[in-house]
């Protein structure tokens, strides 16, 4: 086959589509989805398109079909991919994609470029490949995108009148113990309301990946101060913890968060909340303790609390990644040392086996937990994230756990989580006045 080059673009600013004359300068992506479904594909409006298409990449290769996806945004909360193949002209050319969807591309005349232009309204997700001659090219972290929004709720945006609490970045970390060497950014928040009162110590969360939920709207901080301010939680310090980095430069994010243990946790209890509990007034109730993550720092919030129950017993998880991170080597075989001698299976252990656990575990740990994940989730080698984090929400149910688990349409994101996270708190510090038997609420 003839070689062909890839291109992908899926622009970021919001439009508002409008009437066309046929020879007006091509200024946006949504200009091309109404020419390619509407107007006449003439020479003139063919070599503005190609020249827009190729001036968004001045500079590239466009060989080798790696560009960077964009976004034009829609009104809807969807928007509009415009794909584009350089291809010879006597090449047939479409692209395919999961849900068995295929759209036939158009040449464009005397440009060497193929185009089509899709519209998408909000929670869509499209994996897609470009067919060319019936043999499939591109694919990949790349040829992936969705879209996603979701509105705020009032305690999520800053509001007047509201005393806002104190963010403090506190120094570089580095690990002695449980991961030597390796360094990791951090941040405490304290409420306008702490007190250092031994009489009624303060409440406690992490939030795993924490540099990412104190920044923009919705972020946990402007979170903590409305909810608290108006008596919906109790009074909390909150501890953000970056995952590490390495001697080597390397990141240790899946070394601490995918590894099903008790480690990070006793991480945290012995080198970053003495810090937080020599500075304030923490409980040592571990009902007073949650921990937040999404993603792998999800599961990883739900292995604290699972392996360190003495420690965190409330859980947030968005988008959790209760896959099975195991390479093909790692699996036992018949005949293994460890598990004829040793009857051993734990090192093998992933957030995967979870939901088994949960079910065999008797009598059940005390934990509270609340899930979120989307039903256009990953789905790859490890696992599909909607599925497992489904599977976990009825082990859950049927271990009669405390917990609430919310499915939406969203994609491997914490935006869905994020955009609840007041109503989520609220719910997971209701019983704070001790009474901790509340039954399953889904």
């Amino acid at each position: 086959m003839k070689s062909s080059t890839l291109i992908l673009l899926v622009a970021m600013t919001c439009f508002a589509a409008a009437p066309r004359s046929s020879h007006a300068a091509v200024t946006s992506i949504a200009e091309i989805h109404q020419v390619l479904h509407h107007g006449d594909l003439d020479a003139e409006t063919a070599k503005q398109i190609a020249d827009y298409v190729r001036n968004r990449y001045k500079g590239q290769d466009l060989s080798k079909g790696t560009h960077r996806v964009l976004i034009q945004r829609t009104e809807n909360g969807g928007g509009i991919a415009l794909w584009a193949l350089e291809a010879p002209v006597t090449d047939d050319v479409s692209i395919v994609a999961e849900k068995n969807r295929r759209w036939q591309m158009r040449r464009l005349p005397d440009t060497g470029l193929w185009v089509w232009a899709e519209e998408f309204p909000n929670f869509s997700s499209v994996h897609f490949r470009f067919d060319v001659n019936g043999k499939r090219i591109g694919g990949g972290r790349e040829g992936r995108f969705g879209f996603e929004s979701y509105e705020w709720l009032p305690e999520s945006l800053e509001q007047p009148g509201t005393p806002q609490g104190t963010l403090t970045q506190m120094p570089t970390h580095t690990g002695k113990t449980q991961f030597p060497g390796v360094k990791r950014d951090w941040w405490i928040y304290v409420p306008a309301q702490y007190e250092a009162n031994p009489d009624k110590p303060a409440k406690l969360i992490v939030f795993n990946d924490g540099g990412g939920f104190i920044r923009g709207e919705g972020n946990a901080c402007t979170v903590l101060d409305n909810l608290i301010h108006l008596r919906k939680i109790p009074v909390m310090i909150a501890v953000f913890v970056n995952p590490g980095t390495m001697p080597s430069g390397g990141s240790n994010r899946s070394n601490e968060y995918d590894t099903c243990t008790p480690r990070f946790a006793t991480f945290l209890d012995e080198e970053i909340l003495p810090v937080v509990r020599e500075k304030y007034t923490i409980s040592d109730d571990p009902w007073d303790y949650a921990i937040c993550g999404s993603s792998s720092g999800a599961s990883c919030a739900f292995t604290a609390a699972w392996h360190r129950n003495d420690l965190f017993r409330r859980v947030v998880s968005f988008v959790g990644s209760y896959c099975d991170f195991r390479r093909t080597s790692d699996y036992p075989e018949y005949g293994d040392q460890h598990v004829l001698n040793g009857n051993e299976f734990g090192p093998w252990k992933t957030a995967h086996d979870y939901p088994a656990l949960i079910r065999k575990t008797d009598p059940r740990k005390q934990i509270k937990v609340f899930l979120q994940d989307g039903e256009n989730d990953l789905d790859n080698q490890l696992g599909n994230w909607f599925e497992n984090n489904q599977r976990m929400a009825s082990a859950l149910n049927y271990g009669g756990y405390d917990y609430w688990f919310v499915a939406g349409q969203g994609m491997h994101s914490k935006k869905h989580g994020m955009s609840l996270l007041p109503q989520i708190l609220v719910w997971l510090w209701a019983d704070s006045d001790g009474q901790h038997s509340s039954p399953t609420t889904e």
